[in-house]
């Protein structure tokens, strides 16, 4: 599923082409899924219960919110640059796909963003509504762009900059760059 749906788009992907890729008949896949929709909502909810978890993994005994963070985010740019199809899978393909498949990546994202904020200090400051969306969407945009760019390579070397995307809004531009750096 996610790597015909990363090459193909939701719309253009076939159950056909799904159990090819996958070396399964259909009727083995029907065993499992009612359709398309139902196994892109499974493996989506599979792959975004993966990745936030290698991000809580990551930040476990690491001291200070900020290294927190910079931690988290670092375990899920890995994960990212591991497997680019999952990068076209989470962050593309959702929204251009619309309708009852794009809400899944906002979830995603809003689950992201939350673990991003877990322990965050008292001191700092608090983040609307807003801010916390323009995060996630910056995340997505920034990673997408550095995966269509340079590929794994490229997803990499964007810890410095989303983390400091991230303090930002909470911390200040100037801590938020002695963090990041």
């Amino acid at each position: 599923m996610i790597a015909v749906v990363a090459e193909r788009g939701y719309h253009e992907t076939t159950v056909s082409q799904v159990v090819a890729t996958a070396g399964v008949s259909r009727r083995t896949f029907y065993n499992y899924y009612a359709d398309k929709q139902e196994a892109f909502f499974d493996v989506y909810r599979q792959v975004s219960d993966f990745l936030l978890a290698v991000m809580n993994r990551a930040g476990e005994g690491v001291v200070g919110w900020g290294a927190q963070v910079r931690a988290r985010l670092a375990a899920l740019l890995d994960a990212l640059a591991a497997n680019p199809d999952l990068v076209e899978f989470c962050l593309a393909v959702p929204p251009a796909a619309g309708g009852e498949i794009a809400p899944v990546q906002r979830e995603f994202l809003t689950r992201l963003v939350e673990i991003l904020g877990e322990g965050r200090p008292k001191r700092a400051r608090s983040a609307t509504a807003a801010s916390e969306y323009a995060i996630a969407g910056g995340l997505a945009a920034v990673i997408l762009t550095a995966s269509g760019e340079a590929g794994g390579a490229g997803i990499s070397a964007l810890l410095p900059d989303v983390t400091e995307l991230v303090l930002t809004p909470y911390l200040g531009r100037e801590e938020a760059a002695r963090l990041a750096s």
